[in-house]
């Protein structure tokens, strides 16, 4: 929870710098192991009509996780790493007008974004709260 603690959400990037690599070693491959677990227990790979002790235990960490806003669906939290880079691309320019030849993957996410906001066809609508 300290990683939680310091950046404000408990989704490691997949694809960690390498700063928060070295202050937090194990935290991603946690991070992986558990979203397989989430999904193996939720589709029904570990399911019976009855529930044995490691299913509930996977059960409870799980249910754990979530309360401290740990998020098992990987696509939005690839949102979330992309999103909080936004946040400090801001921080350190004042805008949030990201040139391709600076930062091509976060300038294409923000292009994808705004088009998704202005409903484009090809792309799934977002809600104000996404």
């Amino acid at each position: 929870l300290s990683f939680q603690a310091k950046y404000g959400h408990s989704n490691f990037p997949q694809n960690a710098p390498e700063e928060l690599t070295k202050q937090y070693p194990t935290l991603a491959r946690f991070c992986h192991d558990q979203r397989l677990e989430y999904k193996r227990l939720y589709n029904n790979k570990f399911r019976s009509d009855k529930m044995t002790l490691p299913v509930f235990d996977r059960d409870v960490r799980c249910r754990h996780l979530e309360e401290v806003g740990f998020e098992f669906d990987r696509t939005l939290a690839l949102w979330y790493d992309k999103y909080h880079e936004l946040v400090e691309y801001r921080n350190d320019n004042g805008h949030v007008r990201v040139r391709r030849m600076e930062n091509t993957p976060l300038y294409e996410w923000v292009l994808s974004q705004r088009k998704r906001r202005k409903g484009n066809q090809q792309l799934v609508k977002l809600s104000e709260a996404q």
